[in-house]
């Protein structure tokens, strides 16, 4: 089932607490499935990226038809 959770009304600071708290305590079966919503906000969601995703080896990708929500799984391997 896929979780979503809403970056909206909090700072840049704030939101890559939420999302790495979020990440790393919900992934350990690999089966990770996060809508993210961000906002149309290309830097934060670059923090995002590179601050957390690569940092831990997430997948993620931004849809083309809402560029304000990122969609993150877990592909690590137990």
């Amino acid at each position: 089932m896929r979780k979503s959770i809403d970056l909206h009304g909090l700072s840049h600071e704030e939101s890559l607490i939420k999302v790495e708290e979020y990440l790393l305590l919900n992934s350990f079966n690999n089966d990770l499935d996060l809508e993210l919503i961000t906002g149309k906000s290309p830097k934060l969601q670059e923090k995002i990226i590179n601050q957390i995703l690569i940092k831990h080896n997430y997948n993620y990708y931004i849809p083309n038809y809402n560029t304000g929500v990122m969609f993150i799984t877990d592909s690590r391997v137990n």
